[in-house]
């Protein structure tokens, strides 16, 4: 079944007259501005070809170990744009990832990108998949549903520390992004817990509430990240530049407990170590469930 050319949805066949190449006028157009830009850019380059023929030369004689300025379309595939975009999200966050800054870092046309990556969506889907495939939960794992359980969290809480923009792709959410890697996380985590006389449905809610529990506490290092590269302040500098409009805020509102906020508990409300506690109740929940009557210990 034919696809359109921008997004990927499956088309009608026409009934007469050439195949259609767009599902709507909205892909249509977007289309037309691509190709306005790919020839603009294209037009461009051969301008500034006779002024650059020296450094061509020049480049031709360069060691063969030498980094090339651009990626031939042979040598483009999905790994390489899924690549790349985890590496500008990574250094500017998910938001700052489009088709077109991954052609610009590439040096390739946006619309050669659109042969291996259907739409936005789907490229989400490919970073998500890609960052928990580079980290793989061990088979058969330790010994014991709880050491099971708490090492697939550690190992999630691992990919958001080191890919904070992730929690954003994957968290809250009734839509999951449509990856085997991940769903393998739930797979595992089932697993983990088969065997102690749980219903099905039950071994699911056990799989998705450690999976959102991990994926909601590492929100606020997402957005934290965000506010660091925005503001070059850590979170402990901008506590410090705030303290005297926060002892207003506490002291106004008449709040006993919140007023007795020290150092020791500014350090508790880290997220790592909200993970920490939080993690342990929930696995304390979790045997407390197995406990009850007619669940295998």
């Amino acid at each position: 079944m034919p696809t359109c050319e921008m997004c990927g949805r499956a088309l009608r066949p026409a009934e007469r007259g050439r195949p259609p190449r767009y599902c709507s006028r909205a892909c249509r157009a977007r289309a037309y501005r691509v190709r306005v830009t790919d020839r603009q850019a294209a037009d461009a380059k051969k301008r500034v070809e006779p002024a650059d023929a020296k450094k061509r030369v020049e480049s031709a004689d360069a060691p063969k170990g030498a980094e090339p300025s651009e990626v031939p379309d042979a040598a483009l595939d999905q790994p390489l744009i899924v690549r790349t975009a985890v590496e500008l999200a990574d250094s500017d966050g998910v938001a700052a990832v489009s088709m077109r800054r991954i052609a610009t870092r590439l040096d390739v046309g946006v619309m050669s990108l659109y042969r291996y990556v259907a739409s936005r969506e789907d490229l989400n889907d490919l970073m998500v998949d890609a960052v928990f495939g580079a980290r793989p939960l061990p088979e058969p794992g330790p010994d014991g549903w709880r050491a099971r359980l708490e090492l697939s969290a550690r190992e999630e809480w691992a990919i958001y520390r080191e890919h904070p923009w992730m929690s954003q792709l994957v968290a809250v959410t009734t839509r999951p992004p449509m990856s085997t890697n991940l769903m393998a996380y739930t797979d595992w985590r089932m697993r983990a817990v088969a065997g102690h006389r749980l219903d099905f449905a039950t071994m699911v809610q056990v799989a998705i509430m450690i999976g959102t529990y991990v994926q909601s506490a590492a929100i606020p290092l997402a957005y934290e990240t965000q506010a660091a590269r925005a503001t070059r302040h850590t979170r402990q500098q901008w506590a410090a530049a705030r303290q005297s409009a926060i002892h207003r805020t506490v002291n106004a509102a008449e709040l006993p407990m919140v007023s007795e906020f020290g150092p020791e508990a500014f350090q508790a409300a880290e997220p790592a170590n909200i993970f920490e506690f939080g993690l342990h109740r929930m696995l304390d929940g979790i045997a407390a469930l197995l406990a009850e009557p007619g669940q295998k210990r």
